[in-house]
């Protein structure tokens, strides 16, 4: 990879990303910000080697990164890590990533934006009703008017913490939640679109021939969407269950590195 790599973990997540620089076993640092958050993970031939964030090293600074909401990368090749503080194999480090990912996904359909009007709901669920000390606070800010972003400057919480806890209180029946007017809880799925899809059939039948079109429907459909319904944040899932596909290992590795090319454009 002669140059940088960039984008959005919106359009590319960060398990995607780890598993494609995996893959063609790149050499390099991989710089993440999330608001004012930076972390830097170095790999070596594919491998996660360091992780460093806010004075953090190691797993413990791999784990906090990967718990970020959102944010953006940019991968340098060829700069090694000042030193080795992740033993952990690859696969168990993503296998771990991969938690973390989907208990995040679990707790943003609960809570699906910061920006929602927490209050407590008319009718307890039941007779009687613990709070935990670490959540009393929260109580008087509880009005319908004020959003989670807002209790979070408020209370000096990062949103990670603040998340949990209105999570937590959500699911025992405490609170219910109300967007803004004229602000959905769901924006609307951008499409990958013809121009992808063209881009990728190109791809895979330079990797696999004439079979192109066949797995490349195949691999939409087994994700439960059509080449007119493909969300664009879920390119980098079908690039990986297509790579799965092409048994020649160099091909394999071709063809991601040319979808690393796509997705970078169009995170741009």
């Amino acid at each position: 990879m002669a140059e940088g790599l960039s984008g959005s973990l919106a359009q590319i997540p960060l398990a995607d990303l780890l598993k494609m620089l995996g893959a063609g076993s790149q050499t390099g640092r991989l710089r993440l910000t999330s608001g004012l958050d930076v972390g830097d993970l170095y790999v070596q031939r594919g491998t996660v080697v360091h992780a460093e964030t806010d004075g953090v090293w190691g797993e413990g600074a791999f784990s906090r990164i990967v718990s970020w909401p959102n944010g953006n990368f940019r991968f340098e090749p060829g700069l090694t890590a000042p030193d080795q503080t992740i033993e952990k194999p690859f696969e168990q480090l993503m296998a771990e990533s991969e938690r973390v990912i989907s208990e995040r996904e679990t707790i943003r359909r609960v809570i699906p934006s910061i920006e929602a009007l927490p209050r407590w709901v008319r009718e307890l669920p039941g007779s009687e009703v613990t709070i935990p000390a670490s959540d009393w606070r929260l109580m008087a800010l509880l009005d319908g008017r004020t959003s989670i972003a807002e209790i979070g400057r408020q209370l000096g919480l990062d949103d990670a913490t603040l998340i949990k806890q209105m999570y937590r209180l959500k699911l025992g029946g405490l609170i219910e939640l109300e967007m803004p007017q004229g602000r959905a809880a769901q924006p609307q799925r951008v499409l990958a679109g013809p121009a992808f899809f063209h881009a990728l059939t190109v791809a895979v039948a330079d990797a696999i021939g004439p079979l192109a079109e066949l797995i490349v429907d195949d691999c939409v459909d087994a994700m439960g969407f059509t080449r007119n319904t493909f969300p664009r944040e879920a390119v980098s899932a079908l690039a990986e269950r297509i790579a799965a596909e092409i048994r020649d290992d160099h091909q394999r590795v071709r063809f991601q590195q040319t979808m690393l090319s796509m997705l970078r454009g169009m995170a741009a």
